[in-house]
């Protein structure tokens, strides 16, 4: 019994997955790519340890653009090809940072402000 109750207990003190406004973020994100005239695929999941991934591609080559992830109340962008890791505890402050590296999409606000990671 110790031991279920332990794992619950971890549960809810970790939730799994995207929150609405984060995804919303990202989506947008991916619109603003777009607007630069990128092809965008997107994809997203939850790692065996409930942290959310988010991973932008190519959508001609497939090439991995950028992914996101929330480990430990902190997010983190990578971009390969870029050799650029970032992190921050606000997540539309790390995607308008990002998209402001990313040549080709204008240095526009995402307009949307959020409470830090939980």
């Amino acid at each position: 019994m110790t031991v279920t109750t332990t794992i619950l207990a971890d549960v809810r003190a970790h939730p799994q997955g995207w929150s609405k406004h984060e995804l919303a973020d990202l989506h947008r994100a991916a619109e603003l790519m777009q607007a630069g005239r990128l092809r965008i695929a997107t994809d997203c999941g939850v790692t065996d340890e409930g942290d959310p991934w988010f991973v932008f591609c190519d959508g001609e080559s497939g090439d991995v653009i950028a992914h996101f992830a929330r480990i430990d109340s902190k997010y983190i962008a990578c971009v390969p090809f870029q050799h650029v890791a970032m992190t921050g505890r606000v997540f539309p402050d790390l995607i308008e940072q990002f998209l402001q590296r990313r040549a080709g999409v204008p240095a526009l606000s995402l307009g949307i402000r959020s409470t830090p990671a939980a």
